[in-house]
C-alpha cells in the first residue's frame, strides 16, 4: 500500500489521504465500540429488561439503516468528505448525551441521534476508500481498511467494561465524546475526493442500487448474527459465568485483524467469492461453538471461529458492491449494502430479542449458525467470477 495515485498499467493506492482516513475512522469506531458493551449494561442499570437491550442496539440500527441510503446519494452528489464530518461531530454529542440521561425511554431516544452519526460516516469514508484505490488492489485496500473497525474492537468492548466498573459510566461517556473529537481534528484534514461534477439527476435515480442488490443480501445474512451478538453476549455471559464478555470481542477483533489484510488480497486474485463462501461457513462454527460454551475457555474458541469468518467476508462483499458500479454511483451502492448492514444488525437485535425468551439463548445461537451456512450456499452463485 505504497506511493501515489498515478496513470499506468498498475495505479497505486494513494497513501495521505487513505492514512488520513484509516485513523480518523479507528477513533470513530473506537467511540462507538467503547460503548459497545457498556449501554446494554447500562440499560439494565436504568431498570431496563431484555426486550429494551435488544431496542437500544435495534434502535441504534434501524436509525443507521433509514439514512443509509440517503447518505449514499449524498455522498456523490455533496462530497465524501462533509459526511464524514457530520457523523463523528453526532458521536461526540451523543456520548456527551449519555452523561446527563437518566431514565430507560431518554436512553432509547438518545440512541436514535447516536445511529444517525452511524448512518453518514462510514458509508462516505468506505466510498473514499474506493475513490483511491485502483480495482485491482481495492480488496487488498478495503481488508487494510477495514481494520480500522476490527482494532478498535479489540479493545473497545475490553476496555470500556473496565472503565465502566472502575469509574462509572459517566466518565466512561466523556472518554468516548473525546475520543471522538479527535477523529473529527483528523477528518479535517481529508481532501475531498469525489472524481465527478453533482449530477442533478442524482436523487431520480433513486435511494437504491440495484446492482449491489446481490452483496448486500450476503451481509445481510452475515450482520444478523453480529446484531444479536453485540446484544445478547454481555447478558449471555454473565448467566452462564463465562466471566468479561468483551474477552469474546477482543479475539475476534484480534483474529479479525490477523485475516483481513490477507483475505483482502486473497480476494483480489482468487475472486470475492471464493473468500466469502468459506468464510460464512467459519462464522457459522463459531455461533454454534458458542452455543456450547461452559468457560472463557469455550468463549476465546468461539471468538477466534467468528473472528476469523466475519474479518474475511466483510471486506469482500465491501469490495464486491464497489465493483459492480462506475465511480458516480458508489456512493448508492455502498448506501444499499450498509442498509442490509444496519437491517441485519437491527434484526439480530430487536428480532431475536423477541424471540429469545420462548427458545434461549443457546437455541438462539445455533439458529444463527444456520442462517450463516445457508448464506454461504447463496455466495456459492457463479462462484467463478473473480469480481462481482
Amino acid at each position: 500500500m505504497r506511493g501515489s495515485a498515478a496513470a499506468g498499467p498498475r495505479v497505486r493506492v494513494a497513501v495521505r489521504p487513505f492514512v488520513v482516513l484509516c485513523g480518523s475512522s479507528l477513533l470513530f469506531y473506537l467511540s462507538f465500540q467503547l460503548l459497545l458493551s457498556v449501554v446494554p449494561l447500562h440499560t439494565v442499570r436504568l431498570g431496563g429488561r431484555e426486550t429494551h437491550v435488544g431496542l437500544i442496539t435495534g434502535l441504534f440500527a434501524g436509525t443507521a439503516m433509514v439514512l443509509r441510503p440517503v447518505a449514499g446519494v449524498l455522498v456523490d452528489t455533496l462530497g465524501r468528505r462533509p459526511l464524514i464530518l457530520a457523523g463523528a461531530t453526532i458521536f461526540i454529542l451523543s456520548s456527551l448525551g449519555y452523561t446527563v440521561v437518566g431514565t430507560v425511554a431518554g436512553l432509547l431516544a438518545l440512541r436514535v441521534v447516536h445511529g444517525a452519526g452511524m448512518g453518514l460516516a462510514p458509508t462516505a469514508a468506505t466510498v473514499m476508500v474506493a475513490d483511491v484505490s485502483p480495482p485491482d488492489r481495492r480488496g487488498e485496500a478495503m481488508g487494510v481498511y477495514s481494520l480500522t473497525i476490527t482494532t478498535g474492537n479489540a479493545v473497545g468492548p475490553w476496555l470500556g467494561i473496565e472503565l465502566y466498573r472502575r469509574i462509572g459510566p459517566e466518565p466512561t461517556f466523556l472518554v468516548s465524546a473525546a475520543i471522538a473529537a479527535c477523529a473529527v481534528a483528523l477528518a479535517w484534514a481529508l481532501p475531498e475526493t469525489r472524481p465527478t461534477p453533482h449530477r442533478a439527476g442524482a436523487w431520480r435515480a433513486g435511494l437504491f442500487s440495484r446492482a449491489a442488490l446481490y452483496p448486500s443480501a450476503l451481509i445481510l445474512g452475515l450482520y444478523v448474527g453480529f446484531g444479536a451478538l453485540v446484544s445478547f453476549l454481555p447478558l449471555y455471559a454473565e448467566r452462564r459465568g463465562l466471566g468479561n464478555p468483551g474477552l469474546m470481542f477482543m479475539v475476534f477483533a484480534l483474529a479479525g485483524l490477523a485475516v483481513r489484510w490477507p483475505a483482502g488480497r486473497l480476494a483480489d486474485r482468487l475472486g470475492r467469492r471464493l473468500v466469502v463462501a468459506p468464510a460464512l461457513v467459519l462464522a457459522g462454527l463459531g455461533l454454534a461453538m458458542l452455543a456450547h460454551a461452559g468457560s472463557a475457555a469455550g468463549l476465546v474458541a468461539a471468538g477466534v471461529l467468528y473472528g476469523v469468518g466475519f474479518g474475511a467476508a466483510q471486506p469482500a462483499l465491501m469490495t464486491m458492491a464497489t465493483d459492480r458500479v462506475p465511480p458516480d454511483e458508489r456512493g448508492r451502492a455502498l448506501g444499499t449494502l450498509y442498509t442490509a448492514w444496519e437491517t441485519g444488525i437491527m434484526t439480530g437485535a430487536i428480532g431475536l430479542g423477541l424471540l429469545v425468551g420462548r427458545v434461549g439463548l443457546e437455541r438462539m445461537w445455533w439458529l444463527l449458525a444456520l442462517l450463516a451456512w445457508l448464506t454461504a450456499l447463496g455466495a456459492t452463485r457463479d462462484i467463478r467470477r473473480r469480481r462481482g
